[in-house]
């Protein structure tokens, strides 16, 4: 995170929370964002836009992997209709449905293999590389939220020029202080 700090401070880079504007302007060569821009992204840039794997930063290159999913509590009233929709969202054309429209990696490889986007050659093939190489699956907590939250805000901050060392010590506190709250959520 020092590093990260270090672009905006030396000018390499701006805090920019408002989006990815610049890019789409074509005031930017390079930004640093996820799946969700790509949609927006190729409309403004068209075949100009080119999806780079993630850098090695630290040595060893990682990309975040997981997402939001649907499911059913123990306590669900209507198991049978419930499990009738889960089916139907994980058909894969209805997967392809979310995908096409977020930008987001199938979740099944039976999706993945209908796309034209993530097919070898594909504008989106190099998400499924990254999956087969530098992938780390995101937290399987019900915490992620928080995590997700906290850590946002202390990038946000240190941007800013804020201290990296207490911006993360504030994410680990915020972390444990939810995760006490929900007694571990059992």
């Amino acid at each position: 995170m020092k590093l990260f700090q270090s672009w905006f401070a030396d000018g390499y880079t701006k805090y920019n929370p408002g989006g990815d504007t610049d890019m789409a302007d074509g005031k930017v060569a390079l930004s640093y964002v996820g799946h969700w821009m790509y949609n927006d992204l190729k409309a403004a840039l068209g075949d100009n836009l080119v999806l780079l794997p993630v850098p090695a930063f630290g040595g060893k290159s990682a990309t975040g992997m997981g997402s939001w999913n649907w499911g059913m509590t123990a306590n669900t009233k209507n198991p049978e209709a419930a499990m009738t929709f889960l089916k139907y969202l994980m058909d894969p054309d209805q997967i392809l449905r979310m995908t096409n429209a977020n930008g987001a990696v199938p979740s099944r490889v039976s999706a993945i293999a209908k796309s034209d986007l993530f097919k070898a050659g594909g504008d989106l093939e190099v998400f499924i590389q990254q999956l087969g190489k530098t992938a780390i699956p995101r937290p399987e907590t019900a915490a992620y939220s928080v995590i997700t939250s906290a850590f946002a805000e202390a990038v946000d901050n240190i941007a800013q020029g804020a201290d990296v060392q207490s911006e993360l010590d504030k994410v680990a506190a915020k972390v444990d202080q939810d995760i006490a709250d929900n007694k571990g959520y059992k």
